[in-house]
């Protein structure tokens, strides 16, 4: 199964400068998830798109981002995820738009717990 359902290559003159990749995935505001391939590196990397959007939502990017990093094999470079492999580029931005998507549940449910506010959390 492959990643991509399409690819855009980008060329300054004749040089091959990066690839485009779009995928099925769709990120919190229902818009399709893309990365791309540096030709010049061979790095995947988001060009600092999904960080972008981080920002919009929390003043602590940093730590989330490094987190899922961590957790996924991605490296943070200024704003903008790298990585190798291009599985792990993707699990991580993945990760990210989820944490923005889910943010308020996770918070919600964190701080019942430290009151001591146990329920099912299917309710």
């Amino acid at each position: 199964m492959s990643l991509t359902v399409k690819e855009n290559k980008y060329y300054r003159g004749d040089k091959l400068q990066s690839i485009e990749y779009v995928t099925e995935f769709i990120d919190n505001n229902n818009d399709g998830v893309m990365y791309y391939m540096d030709a010049e590196t061979g790095m995947y990397t988001d060009y600092g798109y999904c960080i972008d959007e981080l920002q919009c939502y929390t003043n602590d990017w940093r730590k989330v981002a490094e987190d899922c990093c961590k957790r996924y094999g991605c490296e943070l470079v200024g704003e903008e995820l790298k990585a190798t492999a291009e599985d792990a580029l993707v699990q991580t931005m993945l990760a990210i738009y989820a944490w923005i998507e889910f943010r308020d549940w996770l918070y919600y449910d964190q701080i019942e717990e430290k009151r001591g506010i146990m329920h099912d959390k299917g309710e």
